[in-house]
């Protein structure tokens, strides 16, 4: 009997993987990696919203930490803007500025 044949010889000898199936592998250990999105409680959310306009108000720096799937982020400056119908903020640092989903933010301090 020929090696080929005996235990796994037969699909070891014809190995082959196509640029399709690699992608979908990679995208599947990529999603493996996701960080699943914090939920957070009624006062929690209530304290960060406080946080949000009362820097609106007093035009005051504020630091927010965003939840990202791979990982979480701060970003530093002023709200200048609510959005309630898209439910997003317009933050400001300096000269720049972005508009940031309110769903994203999980935890927020003063400067």
């Amino acid at each position: 009997m020929s090696k080929k044949l005996q235990g796994n010889g037969l699909f070891e000898s014809s190995r082959m993987m196509l640029p399709e199936h690699k992608e979908a592998y990679i995208l599947h250990q990529q999603n493996l990696r996701k960080n699943p999105p914090p939920q957070l409680d009624d006062q929690e959310m209530e304290r960060i919203s406080m946080l949000i306009a009362e820097s609106m108000q007093l035009r005051k720096e504020v630091i927010l930490v965003l939840f990202g799937e791979f990982n979480v982020t701060e970003i530093t400056g002023v709200v200048t803007k609510i959005d309630l119908q898209q439910k997003n903020i317009k933050f400001t640092h300096g000269n720049d500025f972005r508009w940031i989903k309110v769903s994203d933010i999980i935890d927020g301090m003063w400067k």
